[in-house]
């Protein structure tokens, strides 16, 4: 399994660059010693073999701390230093750890201090068992809950280990550099982390934050000559602002594999007109079935919408009604999950919990809306993106894509503004567009009835939260 070709990697102590963020770079050989460090003091100090937290903002520990925990049988729970403290104490009141890995202010924790100096000793233990087994939880990842409380995801070995061979598959890299674009406590960076590790890549972090520096994150891009990126649509639709986002400043990039969001037509034209050796890869799959499970290579000129592509081999995926009847081709319904890839289940019972049996199988319901055509699924939008408006029931993914559809608009993003007690005041449309708002409404007419029409903003760019997919919150916030 991964482990096992990761510690053969790592045994080799090679100088190839394993990990790089800012100035900073390490050798294998530099992280195997990390790694083992933190591996003894771990086995040392945590004999129950509780899930760790491992916080901070990327550093080279973090990625160590990951790797360490895996070897010791250990799970380990991801959390960014740019969480607010109420969702960190959330997060760690459900975890109930015995050690927290980087410091968090008011609780016992080891210092970045401490674990430099831990990591950084010379007369480290080689690393000669693993105590991972394939059913046990390899990581939990948080995402965030109807109820505003986030949900600890538990992912086994298993479920990463069929993921990452999957990756092999699709990309095919080898001692490849791949960028990183989101943070740790993302499910996207499992992609990069895992893939860079397995096939002895270098894995090059972009330090992104909400301010989005282009001058530094460009700088970044060219100098990391990456060969292959995981982004989100709208990470990437932030770079293609800047017409300087092509070959010549990244020459050797030649793969992209799209997840997190819908990917539109509009993104693949520019970066193929951009990038002449591109391959494009868009996939799809929640944080409970392990970062992705479908995936399609999507090709230049392609003027329909954008499959999510199809299953990888060890799963199956269903499009069932309200009965979990499963539908036919081109019915749309919810997105179902059964398989290697479906996660084990919260760490903590949940209201309604989408973890259900289906056909003798564990499977995931996923609130994602979709459908099968040619063999091929497409993602439509969340369940919970349907509001109800002056009486009407309405999909603001229908009026996206009607604004989408439209000459000279680039990209539209939909919400729905709510009062406190959550009834929906105001439909509105944000729009990158060279047209002005009448312009809009007037085409928007002649497709859409009247109680569709949203309030049309007219923006320059959309801002991203820290996962990298478009923060609709910010963007009411600027209304």
């Amino acid at each position: 399994m991964i482990l096992d070709e990761i510690l053969n990697i790592l045994k080799k102590k090679s100088k190839r660059i394993a990990y790089t963020i800012g100035k900073e770079k390490f050798t294998y050989a530099d992280f195997y010693k990390y790694v083992s460090n933190i591996y003894e003091f771990l086995e040392e100090n945590n004999k129950e073999k509780k899930p760790v937290i491992v916080f901070g903002h990327k550093q080279v520990y973090m990625k160590a701390a990951f790797l360490a925990c895996s070897f010791a049988g250990m799970a380990y729970v991801p959390v960014d230093d740019s969480m607010s403290e109420e969702r960190v104490k959330t997060i760690i009141d459900q975890v109930n750890p015995e050690i927290i890995l980087g410091e968090i202010n008011g609780l016992k924790s080891i210092s970045k201090k401490e674990i430099y100096d831990m990591m950084n000793k010379e007369d480290y233990k080689e690393i000669n068992s693993i105590s991972m087994n394939p059913e046990d939880t390899y990581y939990i990842i948080f995402t965030s809950g109807s109820t505003g409380i986030p949900k600890g995801v538990k992912v086994s070995y298993s479920n990463l280990d069929s993921c990452v061979n999957w990756l092999k598959e699709i990309t095919k890299v080898d001692k490849a550099v791949i960028l990183n674009q989101a943070n740790f406590s993302f499910d996207l960076s499992v992609a990069d982390l895992y893939l860079s590790l397995v096939t002895e890549g270098e894995h090059y972090i972009i330090d992104t934050d909400d301010k989005f520096d282009f001058e530094i994150i460009f700088k970044e891009l060219k100098n990391s000559n990456a060969n292959l990126a995981i982004f989100t649509p709208s990470f990437a639709d932030l770079l293609l602002l800047d017409k300087s986002f092509n070959q010549d400043l990244m020459p050797k990039l030649n793969t992209i594999i799209f997840c997190g969001e819908k990917l539109q037509n509009k993104t693949v034209e520019k970066l193929y007109s951009r990038f002449e050796n591109l391959q494009i890869i868009n996939s799809y799959g929640p944080t409970e079935c392990t970062f992705a499970v479908t995936s399609v290579e999507v090709p230049r000129d392609y003027k329909n919408d954008i499959p999510a592509g199809r299953p990888k081999k060890d799963v199956e995926i269903y499009v069932v009604d309200e009965n979990l009847n499963e539908l036919k081709e081109n019915e749309i319904g919810e997105i179902l999950i059964t398989g290697k890839s479906v996660a084990k289940g919260y760490i903590k019972k949940v209201e309604r919990n989408p973890f259900i049996s289906y056909k003798g199988e564990k499977a995931y319901l996923t609130g994602d809306l979709g459908y099968f055509k040619n063999g091929d699924l497409y993602f439509i939008q969340r369940k919970d993106r349907q509001i109800k408006y002056k009486g009407y029931r309405i999909e603001l993914a229908d009026i996206e894509n009607n604004i989408q559809k439209l000459k000279n608009v680039e990209k539209a993003v939909v919400v729905a503004k709510k009062d406190i007690q959550g009834k929906v005041k105001n439909i509105i449309a944000f729009v990158k567009t060279s047209e002005d708002s009448e312009k809009i409404l007037m085409e928007l007419k002649k497709k859409l009835p009247e109680y569709m029409i949203p309030k049309i903003k007219i923006v320059d760019s959309f801002p991203i939260n820290s996962n990298g997919k478009c923060d609709e919150n910010r963007l009411l916030e600027e209304i």
